[in-house]
């Protein structure tokens, strides 16, 4: 059975893409895996394509999707896990992902308004929809990430993952490139599975 899971939040910035892609590459090694392009920046699009064009390939598929493709796709996929990279300013796609969703990603910066924001979306998704919040660039040394852990696991209406992603210039520089070191994502990857088994 296939999962399927919306990287979303309505903020562009926050590492959407590449927790699309560095997830997908950490699970590509034991699950079939997709990315389907949401955004109409194709980011996702574009960094396979320029590291496929450097022979290092992304090691699955990325699709380029919209509304419409999105309910054909989520019937025919046979991939164990697919992950929807998501525009952040189109409502409309990203009710239609959080739709499908088996889980939802809801990707943010550790700061208290960021994540107030993403809290706030996360309460406009259908309820039935089971979402979990990553926090992104955090530097986990700061007064300011541990206040924000602490907010988030005050909030009933919002699960965290319990593993952050560091800001590292490694993650930065990989675009382009397929990922060769995934850092907190592999940990991310494994409470995913867990998640969704």
């Amino acid at each position: 059975m296939t999962v399927i899971v919306p990287i979303l939040n309505t903020k562009g910035g926050v590492g959407k893409t590449t927790t699309a892609i560095c997830l997908a590459t950490a699970l590509a090694g034991t699950h079939t895996v997709e990315v389907w392009d949401a955004d109409p920046q194709g980011s996702a699009t574009e960094w396979a394509q320029m590291a496929a064009s450097i022979d290092d390939p992304l090691p699955f598929n990325v699709e380029v999707i919209n509304k419409i493709l999105l309910q054909r796709l989520v019937q025919s996929t046979t991939a164990d896990y697919v992950f929807i990279d998501t525009p952040p300013g189109d409502p409309d796609m990203i009710d239609a992902a959080a739709g499908v969703a088996d889980l939802v990603i809801l990707p943010s910066a550790p700061t208290l308004m960021d994540v107030a924001r993403l809290i706030r979306t996360a309460e406009s998704m259908p309820p039935q929809v089971p979402r979990a919040a990553l926090l992104t660039r955090a530097n986990k040394q700061t007064t300011s990430y541990r206040e924000v852990v602490e907010y988030l696991q005050g909030q009933d209406s919002l699960a965290a993952f319990s593993h952050s992603i560091a800001t590292r210039q490694a993650i930065h520089n990989s675009y382009g490139y397929r990922p060769p070191v995934f850092y907190e994502y592999s940990f991310v990857a494994d409470e995913l599975v867990e998640a969704t088994s």
